[in-house]
């Protein structure tokens, strides 16, 4: 078990305090503001999960995935909600996933047909997968993995051209995952986040 393990529940809220967050963005940063939260958002990330579950998968103490979970991301951070009750021998086992509109307080998006391409992730499912591929080095060690962001200033012609592009790089990425899965080389594949992210640029507010 990890030290993190071992730490007793309330003291690992990331000392931020009982109070909630007042914005959206607040309760997301918050949220991944600590190593277990950030594990077990990454878990939620794939599947479904209860307290129970993702003690057994992680290899952390019940009690603090069960403060983490059902307290600081359900309650005070609201970026998890509640899809399931399973009765367990006179209890009941709750399980959660994650909101995927916690940013813009908006309804959950219903998931995409994964098995006819590419499922396309909210903001806050890249927040927490990139997150966790920092902390695993997989940029450094993907062979050929990495984040490029450009800030840059064009007109109204090359803001056409990037989106083109960036709907050109959709179709080809489309277009891999296709034949990935024609070749049918299941054991050999792997997850991997893919994306052109094209948007202007906002300017700081005046204080």
């Amino acid at each position: 078990m990890s030290g993190a393990g071992r730490a007793a529940g309330p003291s690992g809220s990331g000392g931020r305090g009982k109070g909630r967050a007042q914005t959206p963005l607040d309760r997301v940063l918050r949220a991944l503001d600590h190593p277990v939260r950030r594990r077990i958002l990454r878990a939620l990330v794939d599947e479904t999960a209860s307290a129970n579950g993702l003690s057994k998968q992680l290899r952390l103490n019940l009690g603090l995935v069960s403060y983490h979970l059902n307290q600081v991301l359900a309650k005070e951070c609201r970026v998890v909600e509640l899809v399931e009750k399973v009765p367990r021998r006179g209890a009941v086992e709750k399980f959660y996933s994650l909101k995927l509109q916690a940013l813009t307080e908006g309804d959950s998006a219903e998931e995409g047909d994964a098995e006819d391409g590419p499922r396309a992730m909210s903001l806050e499912e890249c927040f927490i997968v990139a997150v966790a591929a920092m902390e695993a080095n997989e940029f450094q060690d993907s062979g050929g993995g990495g984040w490029d962001w450009f800030l840059a200033q064009v007109d109204a012609e090359g803001w056409s051209e990037i989106r083109a592009a960036a709907e050109d790089f959709n179709q080809r990425t489309r277009a891999a995952v296709d034949g990935s899965r024609r070749r049918g080389n299941g054991e050999s594949t792997r997850d991997v986040v893919v994306g052109a992210a094209v948007f202007p640029a906002a300017s700081p507010p005046a204080s």
